[in-house]
């Protein structure tokens, strides 16, 4: 292939605005629904599940991230809280 040849995987969009052309799939919608459900099966099988030890780490990480930031909260909340009370005068 030479440099100046192009694969259909490298071919750039064409113009904003237009869609590409897509391939008309003929036959009733049976055979229409068949042949999307096989490419879906095709598809499915290539995605890569992470694993249960995965799952538990990134599980942890996000808790820990949302305790962190529920603590910061907090202390700014109170902060402010106690802040405002200390200036503003109170009534009686």
């Amino acid at each position: 292939m030479t440099t100046l040849q192009q694969t259909d995987s490298q071919k750039k969009p064409g113009p904003a605005g237009k869609k590409p052309r897509q391939e008309e799939v003929s036959g009733s919608p049976m055979e229409q629904l068949t042949t999307y459900l096989k490419g879906v099966r095709t598809e499915w099988t290539k995605i890569s599940w992470p694993t249960t030890q995965q799952i538990i780490g990134q599980t942890i990480v996000v808790l820990a991230v949302v305790s962190v930031m529920t603590l910061l909260l907090f202390v700014m909340d109170y902060s402010f809280h106690f802040i405002v009370n200390a200036i503003t005068p109170h009534r009686s």
